[in-house]
């Protein structure tokens, strides 16, 4: 294909006699070895190189690999030391390549076989992006209302770059892509708005773009910025002077894979050269979906026997032979699915009607859940014998809405959250028979609640630090609440084990013994799903100590390469 379009490009300049050919735009594909699913990549500032996270099928593990653009996958090499890598980002001249893995961003030789990476600083693995100055700094995007982040690219401590405006309803400063001059673009999302992009110059000034965005932006030195909005590869005049953008933007492409989450950022799956060299993912029916999996201690995914759904929160009754799930079935609404967890095949049981979420075990004959189907939502119990339909839990009307989250055992107390409009959300407990008791209730965001077992203790999910935390309390008795994590954590489960929780692509367990939680100890680091908004752990635990989890259907076979594709803007 390649040769085709340069002997066309031949031939019109032989047609022009005196005028020298104008390049034309080069397309064509670099597919993703048989045996990895793609997770990230990027193009290196010149347009060489590509390098790209993918997890091998044989281990679940994800790891760094380059290639060379020009010679396409027969120079595709894995970088020795990357296991866990994810979000890669090449230094300015290339020769080096930064990442996230396991808690931390490493860098390393991407011109060398050899050589262990060095640790540059704590991060969370699920940041937004990082980018190399050319004075040598990594900024990066750790979420959690902390704004940008510099550090020295040889190591050192991280200083914050940005301060979230809270007074203008902004969540998060994320992806941020570094200028020739030293100033940052960057992406904002703000409360009920589209994302933006800013640019933050080298004396700390804020300058608004005004360009709705998904995701990222790069700068072309064509002297455009591109980024993704609503499915298209966008481009738009940028001066990279005066940090300010002309004209209206014009479409490279239609169909580009997009993402939710990142702090309701976004990432559009696209990366840009300096140069122009452009590689974008196209949209899959899949980019949404997941597949139910059986995880061991050791992090080995096992598949279970399901078609490829938008699942959430799967939950097993506490006898493990019913497995419920909500399931996306409209733009709007979701389904609750019972199924048999031997089979998972076979759905036993689907609660419909309005907006269903959140399931959780009363016990094994009783499913709570929350559903709008009457207006407000409430928390609702549906006999899974199917004989009568859902009825409220509480027989007094709520003026908040609220979730189910998880049950003691027996069931005698519940933790849920409820919405509060004038304080996000808060973490509340039900004794059945008694009344509503407030955990957690502040102007902070408190969700993502889980009882242990005998009712003893609770643990949730508060970003009153800054990010988000868990924090576990005992129920019964009087006490403040003790902040477990201090890096960045989410969706905590008791078992009768002790209490689990993530750490970005990092399964914790600190056991329970005399009253007293240990010190955390790694179970497994991999990639799965994680809940929209750490609102309720998107994973359960078996009696045998196996995780059922969320795996990504998406398996993207190549990425698409455009050389030289400024000559087709009008």
């Amino acid at each position: 294909m390649r040769v085709a379009l340069a002997a066309a490009a031949l031939a019109v300049g032989a047609c022009g006699f005196h005028d020298a050919p104008r390049p034309s735009a080069v397309r064509f594909m670099m597919a993703i070895p048989e045996g990895r699913a793609l997770a990230s990549f990027v193009v290196s500032a010149d347009g060489r190189w590509l390098a790209y996270s993918a997890e091998r099928d044989e281990d679940g593990l994800r790891r760094l690999f380059i290639r060379s653009v020009a010679e396409g996958t027969a120079s595709d090499r894995e970088v020795p030391g990357t296991i866990g890598a994810s979000s890669p980002f090449f230094s300015p001249d290339g020769s080096a390549i930064a990442y996230f893995s396991r808690g931390a961003i490493w860098r390393t030789s991407s011109t060398s076989t050899g050589g262990v990476p060095q640790r540059i600083v704590a991060a969370p693995s699920d940041s937004a992006g990082g980018t190399w100055t050319a004075d040598g700094r990594i900024v990066f995007a750790p979420l959690g209302n902390q704004g940008l982040m510099g550090v020295p690219a040889g190591g050192g401590t991280a200083v914050p770059l940005t301060t979230l405006n809270g007074s203008d309803g902004e969540l998060e400063h994320g992806w941020p892509h570094a200028l020739a001059d030293g100033a940052l673009v960057f992406t904002v999302s703000e409360r009920g708005r589209d994302p933006h992009l800013e640019v933050l110059s080298t004396d700390g000034k804020r300058e608004r773009l005004r360009v709705p965005i998904i995701g990222q932006a790069q700068f072309v030195e064509t002297g455009h910025l591109v980024y993704g909005y609503l499915g298209s590869l966008m481009a738009v005049k940028f001066d990279a002077q005066e940090h300010t953008i002309s004209d209206v933007p014009v479409p490279l492409a239609k169909g580009i894979q997009t993402a939710t989450g990142f702090g309701v950022l976004g990432r559009s799956g696209f990366s840009v050269s300096r140069t122009g060299t452009l590689a974008w993912l196209r949209a899959s029916a899949d980019d949404a979906r997941s597949r139910l999996v059986r995880v061991d201690r050791e992090g080995k995914v096992s598949p279970l026997n399901t078609s490829a759904d938008v699942f959430q929160t799967p939950r097993l009754s506490p006898d493990g032979r019913r497995i419920a799930v909500a399931v996306r079935d409209g733009v709007m609404t979701r389904e609750i699915r019972v199924a048999d967890a031997a089979k998972p095949d076979r759905v036993m049981l689907t609660i419909a009607g309005g907006d269903n979420q959140s399931p959780a075990w009363m016990d094994n004959r009783r499913l709570t859940f929350g559903s709008n189907r009457d207006g407000l939502q409430k928390i609702y119990v549906q006999a899974i014998d199917r004989k009568r339909p859902p009825v409220p839990l509480f027989t007094a009307d709520a003026t908040v809405a609220r979730n189910p989250a998880s049950w003691s055992r027996p069931p005698r107390l519940l933790a849920f959250y409820e919405i509060e409009p004038a304080r996000a959300r808060d973490v509340q407990v039900y004794r059945v028979g008694e009344s509503v008791a407030p955990v957690a209730a502040t102007t902070a965001n408190e969700r993502s609640p889980s009882v242990s077992p005998d009712g003893q203790w609770i643990a949730y999910v508060s970003d009153t630090s800054g990010r988000d935390e868990i924090y576990a309390t005992r129920l019964d008795r009087d006490g403040e609440a003790r902040q477990l994590t201090t890096s960045g954590a989410s969706e905590p489960l008791w078992t009768r084990e002790g209490l689990f929780y993530r750490e970005g692509e990092r399964m914790t367990l600190r056991v329970l013994e005399k009253g007293v939680l240990s010190e955390p100890r790694l179970v497994f680091e991999g990639h799965f799903e994680h809940d929209p908004g750490s609102n309720l752990a998107a994973y359960d635990i078996d009696a045998q100590g196996r995780f059922i989890m969320l795996k990504s259907a998406l398996r993207p076979r190549e990425i698409r390469i455009v050389q030289n594709w400024s000559v087709e803007l009008p």
